[in-house]
């Protein structure tokens, strides 16, 4: 559903807003007193959800190089949570081998395409970016049950070449072992990543930074990531994202 929800809203503000503000309102003199603006918001993607701040250097009304620095987590929407079997463990998704999470620091552009109408109307840019990924791979342990003379043992296990079996009978799983386990073996997964949107800034003053954003995000490692067990597991990531963003400019 969140998907669905991510790509209807994309397409309606691209068609929406796109032809709206052809024509440029007399640019108050006072605006070009901005030279910083600092933000923060959620962007919710095709593949999970991001948390970000980002700090801007205003080069006159029409243009703003940007900084930006966020943390996502990712989620495929296919996956399916299974009951656990014991109330001292918890509910596990199936097929799974790893949780992914994803710091990026980025540098970008805002170019001003159409500006307010009035005061109340919408200011159109484009949003260029791209920079680094530091992909982070967790390795997801489940409760593996184990039959023995001394009666059923629960041990924490996590995917391997030789546990595959286990990670993949319903029968051995009594649930997801608890988050702390993997914190010591997260590995680093670096990339680049690139991505394009619009921004749709409805802010009644300039000194206020509230907008909308559509776009698209790419991810690019040096290898595939692991996340899946039995899956086509892609070295790329690719998502179409609506986020929102509050802040100052001075």
């Amino acid at each position: 559903m969140l998907r669905k929800f991510l790509i209807t809203g994309f397409v309606s503000l691209l068609i929406s807003n796109a032809p709206a503000q052809n024509k440029l309102h007399q640019i108050d003199p006072q605006d070009y007193q901005y030279k910083h603006e600092a933000s923060g918001g959620l962007r919710l993607q095709t593949n999970g959800f991001t948390l970000y701040g980002q700090f801007g250097w205003i080069k006159d009304i029409y243009r703003t190089r940007l900084l930006q620095i966020d943390y996502s987590y990712y989620i495929d929407y296919r996956q399916k949570q299974i009951k656990a079997e014991s109330s001292t463990s918890r509910n596990y998704i199936f097929g799974f081998q790893n949780k992914f999470h994803v710091i990026r620091v980025s540098a970008g552009v805002m170019q001003n395409i159409a500006d307010k109408a009035n005061r109340n109307g919408v200011r159109l840019s484009f949003v260029f970016f791209g920079g680094f990924s530091l992909g982070l791979l967790k390795p997801y342990y489940l409760d593996i049950k184990h039959n023995t003379d001394a009666g059923p043992v629960i041990t924490h296990e996590r995917f391997s070449s030789a546990t595959e079996n286990l990670f993949l009978n319903r029968d051995s799983i009594a649930g997801a072992s608890p988050i702390r386990y993997g914190l010591g073996q997260i590995e680093p997964v670096p990339g680049v990543n690139l991505r394009a949107s619009l921004n749709f800034d409805w802010g009644t003053k300039d000194a206020a930074v509230k907008s909308l954003e559509a776009g698209v995000l790419l991810d690019l490692y040096y290898k595939r990531i692991p996340i899946m067990i039995n899956n086509n597991n892609r070295f790329y990531q690719i998502a179409l994202y609506l986020s929102v963003h509050f802040g100052k400019r001075w």
